[in-house]
C-alpha cells in the first residue's frame, strides 16, 4: 500500500501554521503526525490481509467448477479449462496443466522452465507436490540460489536466456530429449528462443503470449540478445498468439487451450491425445484485463511501436 502523500501532510502542516501559532502549532503538528503513522501501519495490516486471502476467490471457483460442471460433457478447449486451478501458479495454470497431461500421458516426470521467478513458474506446483525433477533457469542470481533451497529436487541455474545459449543450457543440465513439460515466460524475446529450441522434446509446451497484440496479427518483437522490456512501453515485449501458435506448428504442436486470464497458452505434440482438437487463436484468444483498461484510455502498442519508431516483426 501506498504512503500518504507527502503534499497532504503538507497542505495539513500548512493549513495548521495558518491558524496556530507558538505551543498550539507544534502540538497539532506531532498529532498530525502520530495519526498519519497509525493510518500507514493499518494500511500494511490490510495489505497482509489481501496478499493472504487474494487467492480464496479463485480457490472457490475452482471448487464450484469441480462440484456443478459435467466437464467431460464440455467441448474443447473449455474442458481443459474449466479443470484450472491455483496452488504456486500465477494464473490457475496448475490445474489445467494436470489436465492436460492426464489426456497426453506422463513419461518421465521431467520439466524445463524458461524464466521460473521465486516461484518455480509454471513447474513450482509439479515440483513440491508431485515429486518432479527437472530444470528452472532464471535471469536473476540471488532468486535462483532461492529456488534452489525451495526446491531441492530441481537444478536451479541463473542465466540470461537467449537463442544462442537455450539448447547448451538444457543440455547440458541434463535435460536433452524428452520431457513431459516445458515453459517459456521471459517477457522478451520468447518466439525467437522458442523457435530455437532444439534440445529437449516436451509432450506439453506453455508460452506467455502477449494478448495486446490482439488475436489476429501475427507479430512479435524482433530478436535482441539483451531485450529489456523495461525499457519500452509496457506492452511492447513478446508476441502474439497467433505468432506462437505458427511457430509452434512448425516445429510439431498445436495450440489446444489458453488459459481465461489472457497469459499463458497451452500446446500439444502433435502424436499425443489426438482426440484433443486444435484450436484456432482467434477462439481461445484472451485479452489480458489490464490490456484491456489501457486501450480503453487509448493506449495501443502499434502506436507505440510507430511513434516511437521501434520495430515489429510480422510472422
Amino acid at each position: 500500500m501506498a504512503k500518504p502523500p507527502q503534499s497532504l501532510i503538507q497542505k495539513l502542516t500548512h493549513r495548521v501554521r495558518g491558524v496556530l501559532g507558538g505551543t498550539a502549532q507544534d502540538e497539532a503538528i506531532a498529532d498530525i503526525g502520530r495519526r498519519l503513522a497509525r493510518i500507514e501501519r493499518q494500511l500494511e495490516s490490510v495489505e497482509k490481509i489481501w496478499q493472504r486471502t487474494r487467492h480464496v476467490e479463485p480457490a472457490v471457483q475452482a471448487l464450484l467448477r469441480e462440484r456443478f460442471l459435467d466437464v467431460e460433457n464440455l467441448p474443447y478447449p473449455e474442458r481443459l479449462a474449466a479443470r484450472r486451478f491455483r496452488i504456486s501458479s500465477q494464473n490457475q495454470e496448475d490445474g489445467l496443466t494436470l489436465a492436460l497431461l492426464g489426456e497426453a500421458g506422463v513419461t518421465c516426470r521431467r520439466f524445463v522452465e524458461i524464466g521460473s521467478g521465486l516461484s518455480g513458474g509454471n513447474s513450482g506446483f509439479l515440483a513440491r507436490e508431485c515429486g518432479w525433477s527437472g530444470l528452472m533457469v532464471d535471469g536473476h542470481l540471488k532468486h535462483m540460489i532461492q529456488v534452489g533451497r525451495r526446491f531441492p529436487g530441481v537444478t536451479a541455474v541463473a542465466a540470461w536466456v537467449t537463442r544462442e545459449n537455450i539448447n547448451e543450457l538444457i543440455t547440458g543440465n541434463g535435460c536433452a530429449g524428452e520431457v513431459d513439460l516445458f515453459s517459456l515466460d521471459l517477457d522478451g524475446c520468447d518466439y525467437w528462443i522458442w523457435e530455437a529450441m532444439t534440445a529437449c522434446s516436451p509432450r506439453v509446451v506453455i508460452l506467455e503470449y502477449n494478448s495486446m497484440f490482439g488475436a489476429e496479427r501475427s507479430v512479435t518483437v524482433p530478436y535482441d540478445a539483451k531485450f529489456d522490456r523495461h525499457n519500452y512501453h509496457t506492452a511492447y515485449y513478446g508476441a502474439s498468439l497467433t505468432a506462437l501458435t505458427r511457430v509452434s506448428a512448425r516445429k510439431g504442436y498445436r495450440l489446444v487451450a489458453v488459459e481465461p486470464t489472457g497469459v499463458n497458452a497451452f500446446f500439444l505434440r502433435n502424436d499425443l491425445a489426438q482426440h484433443i482438437p486444435a484450436c484456432e487463436p482467434a477462439r481461445a484468444f484472451r485479452l489480458l484485463e489490464k490490456y484491456d483498461v489501457l486501450m480503453e484510455q487509448g493506449e495501443d502498442v502499434y502506436r507505440y511501436a510507430e511513434r516511437e519508431k521501434v520495430p515489429l516483426v510480422e510472422i
